[in-house]
């Protein structure tokens, strides 16, 4: 059963890798764009640029709500395979890599919170 669990972490564990890698990329193309039209505005203030900027900051909003969701999902299910984990009085390493990995997507979570608050609609 031990072999069933630990297969279960795993797949899970690359489950949430996997959405933090495609979430950090998302990250980056926008906060590269973002920052693009920023210093067009600065220089022509332009209202297309703004309106883009503003389409850009309403998906990085969407990608922080959604950043938060996942985390919030992750660790529900790092608590629920800890448990599982207990009953089976079953110490596996790959609970620890799943904790980290739900750990880096709530970080995640937190800078693009922060991130986006810094970036109100113009």
């Amino acid at each position: 059963m031990n072999g069933e669990l630990g297969i279960h972490i795993e797949a899970a564990t690359q489950a949430v890798k996997k959405n933090y890698d495609s979430a950090l990329k998302a990250m980056e193309e926008l906060k590269g764009k973002m920052n693009e039209l920023e210093r067009l505005i600065i220089r022509k203030g332009i209202d297309e640029d703004v309106n883009a900027l503003n389409a850009a900051i309403d998906r990085l909003n969407e990608l922080t709500d959604s950043q938060i969701l996942k985390s919030k999902e992750a660790w529900q299910k790092y608590e629920e395979l800890k448990l599982e984990c207990k009953a089976q009085i079953a110490a596996l390493p790959q609970l620890n890599e799943f904790y980290e990995a739900c750990r880096k997507t709530e970080q995640l979570a937190t800078d693009l919170t922060c991130y986006s608050l810094g970036h109100p609609k113009g």
